[in-house]
């Protein structure tokens, strides 16, 4: 074994062939090496006990193992140990063979990000998904006392299914305690570290900087590119020192304005002036995923001006500066005050889409009394604000939110027209939420109401959602006619539905109806049953299959779609019973007077079929 061991050491640190490993860890069968590093050596190896596949991690004698290596090898099992969460990879087992000390993690299927980067940048909502990931298991770490100390897109594998799981806790340290490491050493990867860490600040290095490596992580996902690079580790160190990183603007111009200021906050140079804990990081990334606007902002030019003054005094220029500073006064207070109404709402619909979120911070599933609570918090600071700023019309709209999915949908209607009112035309986002609430409205004022708002979405935007809509629509228009009228109608629905191309739930589940108003029931619930698999996992779609299935009289596949459902997502579920009344018990609806809406849905769907003669690609 010393021949082996000395040819090895010349070309590598290790003072052990890896093929001699079986014999000294016969408890594992090794089939590959997947990496190798300071920090020992990764195979992928099964247990023989369980036959269990595992991420073996194994630290052999080496010609720079030091007693502070050892500790911090040790310390990482440690530290593994005592977390839990579905996106941090899970310590099975540790232990020492002689001179070989080794772990076994679970073993991950999938790529790193550093890997998934090759192929360029990834797309906005997938990066935002994976960092909202990301942040809500850091929080379960620094909770537990661990900071990471050295996020990257190589410590993070992506799933085959999309998940994403932190992996190498090699660097990672209990926060509030001394590190490992060589006084004045620097330990971390240059294009992820915060300032603190480059200068080796050990006092400052904490949670913060974990919010740095993600915000900095987070910006390469988005952009292709890291946020500093450098011919050498050194020339990246002093960016990170002296530079600002490009702005990510400018590296790709579809970025919401939103990301843009999260980015920039979570990697503010100073650590107070970032996001407070990675739980604030990632209310803002789930702010994002809900389009809701986030806490952070980019500092405007009257921040540059405060900070150019200060910063630059000039004597002869006193009086220039009062005038300033009296102007900037009152200024300061306007600011104060719109800062203080955005950061209320901003809770608001923070709240809001925390009820809409199906699972907690934790990932457990929330509770139908936790969801109501968050409803009535996000109703009551839509309230304050509108007591003080009744000319806001973002208030509204949020309130309206959330009485609608508190089922008072008279008082959300009513909050709707005034924001549409307030706002001089009606938003995608009233039209959408008003034909929801109309649609389930038996007068015939509603229904005047509801057609002219699905007729406005069709022709403001194009996309599968309108249409979809539109089919659903008239699905309940067939449902309510004598079946002798249903050709016209439904004909209509069909030509809604051939205009979408895109997977989309609704449009699928509007499919399954219309075979099934035309009296193929056999081909309804084939199809149904295809649409469950393809979008398991949608509470509306197993919501609405329920109901279909309890019309087929499938009685046993309509409670299990329910209680699906149910699981998802509680107080929708709720509303269901309602919604099944009212489509039960719609009056007749008169042909005649519908044939005007029909024509007027054919000339959109003529219009929107139509190339556009201004594109010279047929539109966007």
């Amino acid at each position: 074994m010393s021949d082996a061991a000395g040819s090895a050491g010349r070309e590598d640190p290790y003072l052990f062939a890896p093929d001699t490993l079986a014999r000294e860890l016969p408890e594992f069968q090794l089939v590959r090496e997947v990496g190798k590093g300071s920090m020992g050596i990764v195979f992928e190896a099964i247990r023989r006990g369980d036959g269990r596949r595992v991420a073996l991690k194994v630290l052999p004698p080496s010609l720079t193992l030091t007693e502070t290596t050892l500790a911090r090898f040790r310390r990482e099992a440690e530290l593994l140990a005592r977390i839990e969460h579905p996106a941090i990879v899970r310590l099975l087992d540790h232990g020492r063979e002689g001179r070989l000390h080794w772990f076994a993690m679970e073993f991950v299927d999938g790529i790193t990000l550093e890997e998934r980067l090759k192929v360029g940048p990834l797309p906005i909502r997938q990066a935002t998904e994976i960092a909202l990931q990301v942040a809500r298991a850091l929080q379960i770490a620094h909770d537990h006392g661990v900071v990471h100390r050295d996020l990257k897109p190589g410590n993070l594998m992506l799933r085959e299914d999309g998940r994403v799981l932190i992996t190498d806790f090699g660097l990672a340290r209990e926060s509030g305690q001394g590190t490992l490491t060589e006084s004045g050493a620097i330990v971390g990867t240059p294009m992820y570290m915060p300032p603190e860490q480059v200068i080796g600040d050990r006092a400052a290095v904490g949670t913060r900087s974990d919010v740095y490596g993600l915000g900095a992580t987070l910006y390469h996902l988005l952009t292709g590119a890291p946020p500093f690079r450098g011919p050498t580790a050194q020339a990246v160190l002093q960016a990170v020192l002296h530079e600002a990183p490009r702005r990510p603007r400018l590296l790709r111009a579809d970025l919401p304005d939103a990301l843009d200021a999260v980015l920039y906050k979570a990697m503010a140079r100073a650590p107070e002036e970032r996001y407070g804990s990675a739980q604030e990081l990632a209310d803002d990334l789930e702010r994002v995923l809900h389009g809701v606007p986030v806490l952070a902002r980019r500092p405007g030019p009257w921040h540059d001006a405060v900070r150019f003054v200060r910063r630059h005094r000039v004597p002869s220029g006193l009086a220039a500066t009062a005038l300033l500073l009296a102007i900037g006064a009152g200024l300061l207070w306007r600011e104060q005050a719109r800062e203080h109404r955005e950061g209320r709402l901003a809770e608001g619909e923070l709240a809001l889409a925390q009820a809409i979120a199906l699972r907690d911070a934790q990932d457990r599933p929330r509770t139908l009394a936790d969801q109501r609570a968050l409803l009535r918090t996000a109703v009551d600071t839509a309230t304050e604000v509108i007591q003080s700023h009744p000319g806001e019309a973002r208030a509204w709209l949020l309130r309206a939110k959330g009485l609608r999915r508190l089922q008072r949908s008279q008082e959300a209607l009513r909050d709707l027209d005034e924001a549409e009112r307030l706002l001089g035309a009606p938003t995608l986002d009233i039209l959408w939420m008003r034909t929801a609430i109309l649609r389930h409205h038996d007068d015939p004022q509603a229904r005047v109401r509801l057609q002219h708002d699905l007729t406005t979405l069709v022709r403001t935007e194009t996309g599968a959602i309108p249409r979809a809509l539109v089919a659903e629509y008239l699905l309940d228009l067939a449902a309510a006619v004598a079946e002798s009228d249903r050709g016209p109608i439904l004909a209509s629905t069909e030509r809604a539905l051939d205009g979408i191309h895109e997977p989309e739930p609704r449009a699928a589940l509007a499919r399954v109806r219309l075979l099934e108003l035309r009296g193929d029931l056999a081909g309804a619930e084939r199809l149904l049953r295809g649409v469950c698999d393809e979008h398991r996992g949608d509470p509306l779609v197993h919501r609405r299959a329920a109901e279909v299935f309890a019309r087929l009289g499938l009685g046993e596949d309509s409670r299990r779609q329910a209680e699906i459902a149910r699981v998802l997502d509680p107080v929708a579920s709720e509303e269901a019973p309602a919604r099944a009344e009212t489509s039960t018990s719609q009056p007749r609806v008169d042909v005649d007077a519908a044939q005007n809406f029909l024509q007027q849905l054919d000339r959109l769907f003529d219009a929107s079929s139509r190339p556009n003669p201004k594109s010279g690609r047929g539109g966007r």
